[in-house]
């Protein structure tokens, strides 16, 4: 069994053209390889190539379950049958992307999230809290748990059960006779 080896190694993006490797048809400007099966299919322009090659790789990714017995496929976008390679940068203002952790709010009876065009997310979780008890009209009960505005017997107990809870004097207060 031969070891896979690195992508360097291999002459997709050597620099020496006699070291090389051209998948492709020299005389068509793109293309589309297929590794897996070994296909080549036209590409109008490097835009279609780019956008076919990201949709290809997508659902090859998500159709792998790790099996070593499947088979492995890249869609690599080739120009003049080399594979292409951006110079540079995609922009002169292109940074490299840091991830950062945020939060949404999730019921604390169905575990259902904000109902919107979009899932609202934010830097904390009393953010989140905060954004769909104060604008979304979830109500909070006094452990913290949020309950949304659902009219059903599991949220409804919830409510009343938050509203006895809020109705027991405190006993610092004094009582007015």
């Amino acid at each position: 069994m031969t070891a896979v080896a690195p992508i360097a190694l291999r002459g997709l993006f050597a620099t020496d053209p006699d070291q090389r490797l051209r998948p492709g048809t020299p005389t068509t400007d793109w293309e589309l390889w297929l590794t897996g099966p070994n296909t080549l299919l036209t590409m109008p322009d490097l835009v279609t190539a780019l956008m076919a090659s990201a949709e290809h790789n997508a659902l090859a990714a998500d159709i792998d379950d790790g099996s070593p017995l499947q088979p492995v496929s890249y869609a690599v976008v080739l120009f003049r049958g080399y594979a292409w390679r951006r110079e540079g940068a995609a922009r002169s203002d292109a940074g490299v992307a840091v991830p950062s952790l945020c939060w949404t709010a999730t019921c604390g009876i169905c575990g259902d999230t904000p109902e919107d065009e979009f899932i609202p997310h934010h830097t904390s979780p009393e953010a989140a809290a905060d954004d769909s008890a104060g604008s979304r009209e979830w109500g909070q009960l006094p452990d913290g748990r949020l309950v949304r505005d659902r009219d059903d017997d599991a949220h409804d107990t919830a409510r009343a059960q938050a509203a006895d809870a809020d109705a027991v004097p405190d006993e610092n207060q004094l009582t007015c006779l």
